[in-house]
């Protein structure tokens, strides 16, 4: 081997040596933990962290189940309730609207049938199965919320954590471009505190 390679082997082998930071030293004094060498305590401020109460996701997933706008209300989110309601109740009209439209076609095509009336037939029993399976995903959805909100009710969404997009130009590499800049989308990530 070269002087040239070992002489890079070691340089890499002791990089990890000179990047690392040094340890913080730690000592308790009766019940609280201070940093060593400034000798007093933080504020009784500083120390209070809340803990949030985590909820049980099969919990919320159940009373999802039983009644609609349920789960949502174990994980303390009363704002949804309306919108589940609302949401279930216009799928429900649908429901109902169209099944009407259905069966009052299909009472006229019995009385007088009619190529035109096969096709408004079709057109009512598509909009009412529609209907149905609106209802179904909305019922879904709404399991589906109250489980996701209650598996992310201990997630830590702070002032701290923030991600920025942003329209950027960039500069083109290639010869043959016309005006040398191109558009796309800058994100950046920011934590504070680190």
């Amino acid at each position: 081997m070269s002087r040239f390679t070992v002489a890079v082997l070691l340089i890499i082998c002791a990089l990890p040596a000179f990047s690392q930071e040094s340890d913080t030293v730690y000592e308790a004094s009766s019940d609280s933990i201070y940093q060593l060498g400034e000798g007093k305590l933080p504020p009784m401020e500083a120390m209070v962290v809340e803990v949030k109460e985590p909820k049980d996701p099969t919990k919320a997933l159940m009373f999802a189940l039983v009644l609609p706008g349920l789960g949502q209300a174990y994980n303390g989110k009363y704002w949804k309730m309306p919108i589940v309601w609302g949401a279930l109740g216009v799928a429900g009209y649908a429901i109902v609207y169209n099944t009407r439209g259905y069966r009052e076609s299909t009472i006229a095509y019995i009385e007088a049938p009619s190529d035109l009336g096969e096709d408004i037939i079709q057109y009512w029993k598509r909009n009412m199965e529609l209907s149905y399976i609106a209802a179904i995903l909305v019922y879904g959805l709404q399991i589906l919320d109250s489980y996701v909100d209650a598996n992310m009710s201990t997630w830590d969404v702070n002032d701290n954590l923030s991600m920025r997009i942003s329209p950027s130009l960039q500069p083109m590499m290639t010869p043959a471009s016309l005006n040398g800049i191109s558009g796309g989308l800058t994100c950046s990530f920011k934590i504070k505190g680190r």
